[in-house]
């Protein structure tokens, strides 16, 4: 009599548990593990990627809210509620920062109500070429003398296609003034440095040399950058140095 009754009982277990299917740990499948690469890029560029978001489980996915990680990222998503099977599209917008050049990475995060895991990234990838080329690339001014007037010669190229106009060249750099005994250190702006040219126009593989003039009041490490301004782009020329006495 026992036997009669513990093996319908096994085979109910049996039955039970190879009907049932096991829950994937990601309820939503998006291709390419979610990354998606622009390639090469300019600053006037506003590449576009659609990312397709489905469901694979057996339950009911719901989206929350979709948020960019900055600002110059936007994502917008067509629905929310997805069932078994279903899928959703999350276009997603990229514009470079004017004053970044080189290989990017932005993302997207995507929270879920249902489902093992709660949050999803998205990431998209660029390189970000410049409209100019700086000759030298980061200028070395060299060995610097304190409240004696110091010059130096950097050349823009304008490496696209198009006709650039540089509508204004600024400073900013400051000296790392390390200090003493007595005197804590410190980093202080060069307000009276002086650009020649502060505004032209470039075609397409023509360069300009711009000429930098400034009288440093302190020793130490030059730091900072020239800031170049163009329609386009604001292109930051690393400059670099020593002051001593």
């Amino acid at each position: 009599m026992k036997v009669h009754t513990v093996i319908p009982f096994l085979l109910f277990v049996l039955v039970t548990s190879c009907g049932a299917q096991e829950q994937p740990a990601s309820c939503l499948s998006v291709a390419d593990d979610g990354v998606h690469d622009f390639g090469d890029i300019t600053h006037a560029d506003r590449p576009e990627h659609r990312f397709v978001l489905r469901n694979i489980c057996n339950d009911t996915v719901r989206i929350t809210h979709v948020k960019a990680a900055c600002g110059c990222t936007t994502a917008m998503l067509s629905g929310r509620t997805l069932g078994p099977g279903d899928a959703a599209m999350i276009d997603v917008t990229f514009y470079p920062p004017r004053t970044t050049n080189g290989h990017v990475s932005k993302s997207v995060a995507v929270w879920v109500d249902g489902g093992k895991q709660q949050q999803y990234v998205l990431r998209v990838e660029a390189d970000i070429r410049s409209f100019f080329r700086a000759v030298p690339d980061k200028p070395d001014l060299g060995s610097l003398r304190r409240q004696h007037p110091a010059e130096a010669v950097v050349r823009l190229e304008n490496v696209s296609d198009e006709t650039m106009e540089i509508t204004e060249i600024l400073s900013a750099l400051s000296i790392e003034f390390r200090g003493g005994d007595e005197v804590p250190p410190r980093v202080v702006p060069i307000e009276d440095a002086v650009f020649t040219p502060r505004q032209f126009t470039l075609a397409p593989g023509e360069g300009q040399d711009i000429t930098i003039r400034f009288t440093p009041q302190l020793e130490g490490t030059l730091l900072g950058s020239i800031v170049v301004y163009s329609a386009s782009e604001t292109r930051q020329v690393e400059v670099t140095g020593t002051i001593r006495k």
